[in-house]
C-alpha cells in the first residue's frame, strides 16, 4: 500500500510474536502519518486491536508459543530481512522499530536519508548504544541480567569465541543499539548484510546485538552508527 504523494518511499514497522500475556504485547503510537506503518505478527487478538488505528496489520502464519525465545526468533527474521517480506519489497527505504520504544521523529528518519543515503552511500543506520561501550563482553555481561539471554548464555559465549578465533576483534569504538534500524533497501550491499546478521543470530541466538557487534566488522564501510536521539521530543 504506497501512497504515491510520499516525499520519500518509506515504510516504517514493528512485530510481536508471542502469547497475549507477553509483556511486549502492546501497540505503539503510529510513527507517521504520511508514510505506510506495518505491524507483522502470528497474533490475531493482537492484529484485531489494531483496528481503529493507522497501523497495517500484516498476519505472519507463524505458531503461537509460550517459548520466549522461539516467539523472539520469529522476530528476528522480519526485523533483519525485510527484503524477504513482500508487502516491504516495493519500498526503497525501511525503519525498523522495536514495538516498545518511544515515539520516532519522523522528520529524522527524512533527514537522515538524505544526508547518510541520498547524499551518501550508506546502506543501514543505527544508533550508538547510549551506556554499552568498548567490548562485546560487556554487551554479553548486560545481557545476563535478563533471564531469556540467560537461557542461552553458553550458546552466546561459543559464538563470540569462535567469532574471535575467525580474527574478528572484541573491541569497538561504536557499538550498536538494534531495536531501531533505518535500512536503504535499494543498496547493493543490503541484502547481503542482512543475510549475513540472520545467519548469526541463528548461530548466537536471540541477542541481535552481540551477533550484529561482529556482522559490523564485516560491512563497517556501509554502516553508520549514530549518536543523536530519533525520538520525539516529549
Amino acid at each position: 500500500m504506497i501512497n504515491l504523494e510520499n516525499n520519500k518511499n518509506i515504510a516504517f514497522y514493528t512485530c510481536f510474536y508471542g502469547t497475549n500475556n507477553n509483556p511486549a504485547f502492546k501497540i505503539p503510537e503510529i510513527p507517521s502519518e504520511k508514510y505506510d506503518c506495518y505491524y507483522f505478527s502470528n497474533n490475531t487478538k493482537l492484529l484485531e486491536k489494531l483496528n481503529g488505528t493507522k497501523w497495517i496489520g500484516i498476519y505472519d502464519n507463524k505458531p503461537i508459543t509460550n517459548n520466549s525465545i522461539e516467539s523472539c526468533m520469529y522476530g528476528k527474521h522480519v526485523k533483519v530481512v525485510p527484503e524477504d517480506f513482500e508487502v516491504l519489497k516495493p519500498y526503497d527505504y525501511t525503519c525498523f522499530l522495536d514495538s516498545k520504544l518511544d515515539k520516532v521523529s519522523e522528520t529524522f528518519i527524512e533527514t537522515f536519508i538524505e544526508t547518510y543515503f541520498i547524499k551518501q552511500n550508506y546502506a543501514l543506520l543505527l544508533r550508538e548504544h547510549i551506556f554499552i561501550k568498548d567490548n562485546v563482553w560487556n554487551e554479553f555481561n548486560e545481557s545476563m541480567k535478563q533471564d531469556r539471554y540467560v537461557q542461552e548464555k553458553e550458546k552466546y559465549q561459543k559464538y563470540i569465541n569462535k567469532q574471535i578465533s575467525n580474527g574478528l576483534v572484541e573491541t569497538t569504538d561504536k557499538h550498536c543499539q538494534c531495536g531501531f534500524l533505518i535500512r536503504n533497501m535499494r543498496h547493493p550491499n543490503i541484502t547481503e548484510i542482512d543475510k549475513t546478521w540472520y545467519s548469526h543470530i541463528q548461530e548466537c541466538g536471540i541477542q541481535d546485538q552481540i551477533s550484529f557487534f561482529f556482522v559490523k566488522q564485516l560491512f563497517h564501510d556501509s554502516i553508520y552508527p549514530f549518536k543523536e536521539i530519533p525520538f520525539v521530543e516529549k
